[in-house]
């Protein structure tokens, strides 16, 4: 036994410490951290010792070193010490060493390189070489509750977290490391990036020979050669797979041209542009993911589980559907369930767009993600994991951000356009200036600004997009809405709102108006759907007390039978009154076809088995209706119509009102789709806007889909896009999205066009080379990059603002 440092002790034995995982070396583990103050132990197969390692300093007579003494002989264990566990890879990998560090009650393989209050950085020699693992990481840090930023780093085998430790603790966070690992499960090496290096070490050493050591030409002109490789096989996958004209075989023709003429420098630069390019849009990529899982909220890692009555913090992974878990101020509900006990305000905004917190009693659903801001609640688990809305939001988002968006494959398509007539350019600035000028014209193509500018745009575009409430779950659908003539609303849920309202109060056997709304809501107080929520409204906004219920006198059926203030009052339809005995007068069988013949209905209310009177519900017309109308007219939309399968009479007197070009009533859900055909083989580019309920087949056949839906259905929505909040506004900051991108990729054109046709100019004209060259290509594309991430800035002001109104 020695002490290396004032806090460690260390043993060493050819036995004992010969297999760090092995039966023995278990068990020195185990036993080691039963003696208080031990934070680290390590074994090591290669040199034969083990260290133990204090959170404090050790003294010469310490009595830690007595007991680590009798906790390794196994003669003591603190009955009231609580069990510690080995990691779950403990028996995987075959390193000679294994580190495990005490992190709370836990033992783990990650050890603390670093650490002050929200920021940690722990290392693990399991992600070392292993990007696979470093992305499973990062996807389990993604949407993690109270972790604000991370960085993997497969080179050092180190992870850089900054978190809320109010939220998230440091021992959590290791918890969630080891379960990316463990489930990952053994995955190879992966081959060193060395592309940036290796491009920046060439144009460093080409520098070198070309003004300071002129022998290691050679060397450069090697190195230089290696660095391209890749821009040769991307060459010859276009010419002779593809069997296609690319800016990728420009790129090695300059390449190419460069070597033969002994212009290494420039070349190098060349090389360092395109390997710096590829970086750049994989860094875009990823910080946009980011950004759009962020803004649709993170999820608790960690849930409070009811067991027995008692509390037990337990990981989110390991709930079953029928858990019952206890929610409390400022929590976010980690899954999506239904409270059975308890009352909380709870803020959904950033699922459903509500603005206002929702109160949620006993019987309510409640989502994942969504915030407890005042009070506690008792949920059963009805989907948990993967099958969140939240989750499966997410996973929309991945699928989203990671997909290979028709805007690059445009950038591609146009910077491809460019190659045969930059080829003739270039021949025929061979045949007239020599080999410089014909490899500067050469070099001279649209693809590397445009092809980073492009896709840049799109993925800012779609961040921008999700910071203003709007999902697009296809990238074609936001370059495809500007060029929509045609927008085809759904009547039912979307330019009305699914809860009806109440319009005219007949009465009839002497009863008053206020009375006939009193005993309705009544009896309809105890409901949460649209016709309940529709009568309380209307009892509310006429400052109509509602009386009590008796409960022992409540039947439900097919209406609702109650008894109030000794009186026995039914609400229900008209065949419910017949039933029920209850006389409808002759005038009421008028009242019904009239209210029928305008699209509404009425909801009949008796008192002791008379008819007291009867409510008029009619649909509820979007506030925003009108606007959205006109600022769509604004934005060069040409037809708009409305399709209902409601009757002919009030679908065409809300087209009138809101000045639609045309109306189609009577519609089955099934024949929605066949409209949309009808307005495509006119030649329009049609956008279907609907509520997705029955509406899966025209969302389909639309050019651009639509939906009002939002969160709660989320999974089986077919629309491209879904406006999250519950408003017909967003579909106006959508197609200004698109309109904006358009122009973007517009700009980016000619960021790049201008400095590169000067450039070619200038090589007929003005004597310019190929280093030249490589300057005024290389000043557009960082300009076209820097265009195509202005969406991505809005984006973080957007998000900036809402963060500083939150905090108010």
């Amino acid at each position: 036994m020695t002490f290396p440092s004032d806090d460690t002790v260390q043993f060493a034995s050819d036995s004992l410490f010969v297999s760090p995982r092995g039966p023995l070396a278990r068990t020195f583990f185990e036993r080691a951290f039963r003696s208080s103050g031990v934070v680290e132990v390590a074994v090591d197969g290669a040199k034969r010792v083990a260290q133990v390692k204090f959170g404090a300093p050790l003294s010469r007579d310490d009595s830690r070193i007595a007991e680590l003494g009798k906790a390794l002989s196994g003669r003591t264990s603190p009955p009231q010490a609580p069990e510690l566990k080995l990691p779950e890879d403990f028996d995987l990998g075959t390193s000679r060493e294994v580190r495990l560090r005490r992190h709370g009650e836990r033992l783990s393989t990650w050890t603390v390189r670093s650490a002050i209050p929200g920021r940690i950085r722990l290392y693990n020699p399991a992600i070392l070489r292993r990007r696979e693992l470093c992305q499973a990481i990062e996807r389990e840090f993604m949407n993690t509750l109270g972790v604000d930023r991370y960085a993997t780093n497969e080179l050092t085998g180190t992870v850089l977290v900054h978190h809320d430790p109010k939220v998230i603790r440091a021992d959590q966070i290791v918890e969630l490391l080891d379960y990316a690992v463990v489930s990952t499960g053994d995955v190879p090496l992966s081959p060193v990036d060395l592309d940036l290096p290796i491009a920046t070490a060439s144009v460093a050493l080409a520098t070198v020979s070309r003004f300071f050591v002129p022998g290691l030409t050679p060397l450069s002109a090697a190195l230089f050669l290696f660095s391209v490789i890749p821009s040769f096989k991307s060459a010859y996958e276009v010419l002779f797979k593809e069997k296609r004209l690319g800016v990728d075989v420009l790129d090695a023709i300059v390449v190419a041209a460069c070597l033969a003429t002994n212009q290494v420098l420039a070349g190098t630069v060349l090389g360092f542009t395109l390997s710096v390019s590829r970086k750049l849009v994989e860094k875009t990529e990823d910080d946009s993911k980011k950004m759009l899982l962020n803004v649709f909220g993170k999820q608790a890692r960690f849930v409070w589980l009811d067991v027995d009555g008692t509390e037990v913090e337990t990981p989110l992974e390991r709930l079953k559907v029928g858990d019952v878990i206890v929610v409390h101020t400022g929590e976010a509900v980690p899954v999506d369930g239904e409270v059975v006990d308890g009352m909380a305000m709870i803020d959904q905004h950033t699922l459903t767009g509500e603005a206002a917190p929702v109160e949620k009693l006993k019987g309510d659903k409640v989502l994942a993600s969504t915030t407890v801001i005042g009070g506690k609640v008792r949920v059963a688990v009805t989907s948990a994991g993967d099958q969140t809305t939240s989750a499966k939001l997410a996973q929309i988002l991945n699928d989203t951000a990671g997909y290979k968006l028709k805007s690059q494959s445009r950038g591609e398509e146009l910077a491809d356009k460019a190659v045969a007539p930059t080829l003739a350019l270039g021949a025929l600035g061979l045949a007239t200036t020599g080999v410089a000028s014909a490899t500067a014209v050469v070099n001279c193509d649209l693809g590397t600004g445009i092809r980073m500018a492009a896709p840049i745009a799109m993925l800012s575009s779609l961040t921008l997009s999700a910071e203003h409430g709007v999902l697009v779950k296809d990238g074609r659908a936001l370059e495809t809405l500007r060029k929509v003539d045609t927008f085809l609303f759904d009547k039912t849920g979307t330019l009305t709102r699914e809860q009806p309202e109440v319009g005219r109060i007949l009465t009839y056997n002497g009863d008053s108006e206020d009375q006939i709304i009193a005993w309705a809501a009544s009896a309809e107080n105890r409901f949460s759907h649209p016709i309940a929520k529709a009568i309380i409204a209307k009892a509310r906004a006429l400052g109509v007390s509602v009386p009590s219920t008796d409960d022992s006198k409540y039947d439900v059926g097919y209406g609702i039978r109650v008894e109030v203030e000794g009186h026995v009052v039914r609400v229900g339809s008209a065949r419910y009154m017949t039933h029920e005995g209850v006389k409808l007068p002759s005038s009421v069988e008028r009242e019904l076809e009239a209210a029928h013949a305008e699209g509404h209905s009425l909801v009949m209310v008796s008192v002791d088995g008379k008819l007291g009177g009867a409510l008029e519900l009619r649909a509820s017309e979007r506030p925003e209706a009108a606007e959205i109308i006109r600022g769509l007219r604004a934005r060069g939309a040409k037809h708009l119509a409305i399709i209902s399968g409601d009757h002919e009479q009030p679908t065409r007197r809300l087209a009138e009102r809101l000045g639609m070009d045309r109306h189609f009533a009577e519609v089955l859900p099934q024949d929605k789709a066949r409209y949309v055909e009808l307005l495509q083989k006119e030649g329009r580019t049609v956008c279907f806007i609907g509520d997705g309920v029955n509406d899966s087949i025209a969302l389909k056949k639309a050019n651009v889909s639509i939906s009002l839906r939002g969160a709660s259905s989320i999974a089986t929505d077919t629309a491209q896009v879904v406006l999250m909040e519950d408003s017909l506004l967003k579909l106006l900051q959508l197609h200004d999205v698109s309109t904006n991108l358009h122009r973007n990729i517009n700009r980016s054109w000619g960021l790049v066009i201008v400095p590169n046709v000067i450039c070619i100019a200038g090589a007929f004209f003005g004597g310019f080379g190929v280093m030249h060259s490589m300057i005024f290509n290389q000043i557009g594309g960082l300009l076209a990059v820097g265009n195509g991430l202005l969406p991505l800035r809005k984006a973080t002001a957007l998000r900036a603002e809402k963060e500083r109104l939150l905090l108010r």
